[in-house]
């Protein structure tokens, strides 16, 4: 037994699928399968039962599940720590944003970061959630900004999780479209109102509770509006709107961006609950260099990106109100 096997119990473990847990670990679902039987016949016991349908824990599987969580755990804090003692400046900061967020905001980040760490060199990397998530996870890198809403779907949110979350601040929820546009002139829409034929919507959710509430989009929509989400991104996505009857949900921070390069653009916020969505950034527990993320953490609180509303000025304003009402 090793601590590679170690690894190999914990993805299971955690994935309840060899296949993914297989990913997870970098290696083929065959040679993942072949070294756990080993490991239960070198130990004598069972660790996994294994249906058609499922993967599941023996009482002793779930023992040495757990055993082998904290021993993964400590090799990580192992590698950690070494990283800690290393000059700061040595190691590159690696950030993960989304696509809504890291084409809008590596300037503000990198300024930050000259401010805070003179020294420490950033590198942003774009990804997707659920491979942000993975790649904080495996130390490819050091933090990553999602929204809570995308953290508690992927880890359920509780206090076990393998990520924690540190809030940073509140964004809200425009729906954008060329300017002219037939809905271009309202003061606020719901998201019940946004007419199914005008939306093109992408398949991830940006982690806004009201998407939940917006239409899909027609079956035509990419062959009578000119565009494919499948293949497209974010920036393409909203630049194309300039050039049809298209609308689409943007963010507050992108949507600010937009304005200030004049694309011809017009922006109507939603109305209702669930048109805010709360940024983070997602770190591994234990992480030895989570000073960096306090420091960025207290930074945002006063000087948040324009368009959102710091994570401490929101809760500072939320207090204020409740007081305001029981007065």
């Amino acid at each position: 037994m090793n601590l590679r096997d170690l690894q190999y119990v914990a993805a299971v473990a955690h994935h309840r699928n060899f296949t993914r847990a297989a990913r997870a670990v970098h290696v083929s679902q065959p040679a993942l399968s072949n070294q756990i039987k080993k490991m239960e016949l070198e130990l004598g016991v069972q660790i996994f039962e294994r249906t058609r349908n499922d993967v599941l824990l023996t009482e002793f599987g779930e023992q040495v599940a757990e055993v082998a969580a904290e021993i993964n755990g400590l090799v990580d804090r192992i590698s950690e720590t070494a990283q800690h003692f290393r000059k700061l400046e040595a190691t590159p900061f690696r950030l993960g944003m989304t696509p809504t967020l890291a084409a809008y905001l590596s300037g503000y980040f990198l300024d930050m970061i000259a401010e805070l760490f003179p020294d420490l060199r950033l590198v942003i990397v774009e990804e997707k959630p659920t491979e942000l998530s993975r790649m904080v996870e495996q130390m490819q890198l050091d933090a990553a900004l999602i929204s809570r809403n995308s953290h508690v779907m992927l880890y359920g949110g509780g206090s076990d999780d393998a990520l924690t979350f540190t809030p940073l601040w509140f964004e809200p929820l425009y729906l954008g479209m060329r300017e002219g546009h037939v809905l271009s002139g309202r003061n606020g829409i719901r998201a019940a109102d946004v007419p199914a034929k005008y939306l093109i919507r992408f398949d991830i959710p940006f982690g806004y509770d009201l998407e939940k509430d917006l239409p899909a989009s027609s079956s035509d929509a990419a062959e009578r509006l000119g565009i494919d989400v499948r293949s497209a991104r974010f920036e393409t996505l909203c630049r194309h709107l300039v050039h049809c009857d298209a609308c689409t949900i943007v963010n507050a921070i992108a949507a600010e961006q937009f304005k200030r390069d004049n694309l011809g653009l017009a922006f109507v916020p939603f109305d209702g609950e669930g048109s805010v969505r709360e940024l983070g950034a997602i770190t591994r527990r234990q992480y030895s260099r989570y000073g960096v993320v306090a420091s960025i953490s207290s930074y945002i609180g006063e000087t948040p990106p324009k368009g959102t509303h710091g994570a401490r000025q929101a809760v500072v304003h939320s207090v204020t109100e409740r007081t305001a009402a029981a007065i």
